[in-house]
């Protein structure tokens, strides 16, 4: 089931990219204005859900959202029945890459939202797996810290790199 996320309006790339922090990379010059426009709107709609998730919580469930063919930013109610009571975090992800692919006619963007930690730099961080239908595929990380007693979520600097496609492949 897909629910609409409504207007969102995050303003130009450029914005974008100041308002998180980091230069874009040379896989947007093979892609037009519109599907960078896309990319840049899904990440930032993401990065938007996580946070706010995360300022209620010290934590959050996979999830994912995306953009149909009409341009509307749709989040989609995970199936996640037939994985058991408790299921690993593993299962639910790739339930959900599953589900993404059975979307992908009617979409021209996908992004999985997850909640991970980085071991090596000894933080948790939003992973955000970003699809473009024009073959396009990122994995976007945004470290964070909780502070020990209240207080607020400091954010590390948000980090793309290169990723194989999953749902449009």
């Amino acid at each position: 089931m897909l629910q609409s996320l409504g207007a969102h309006s995050v303003g130009s790339r450029e914005n974008v990219r100041n308002r998180y922090g980091f230069r874009m990379n040379p896989w947007r010059d093979t892609m037009s204005a519109a599907d960078q426009a896309d990319m840049d709107r899904l990440l930032d709609t993401a990065l938007g859900i996580a946070r706010s998730a995360l300022a209620g919580s010290s934590e959050f469930d996979p999830f994912a959202i995306l953009i149909d063919l009409d341009g509307r930013t749709l989040q989609m109610e995970l199936d996640l029945e037939g994985l058991g009571k408790h299921p690993e975090t593993e299962q639910i992800l790739s339930a959900t890459e599953s589900q993404l692919r059975a979307l992908s006619d009617t979409s021209r963007c996908t992004a999985l939202i997850v909640n991970t930690r980085l071991a090596k730099e000894r933080t948790d961080a939003i992973e955000v797996r970003l699809e473009h239908k024009a073959k396009a595929a990122l994995l976007v990380l945004l470290p964070y810290k909780r502070p020990k007693f209240g207080g607020v979520i400091e954010y590390g600097s948000l980090t793309a790199f290169g990723a194989p496609a999953d749902v449009f492949a």
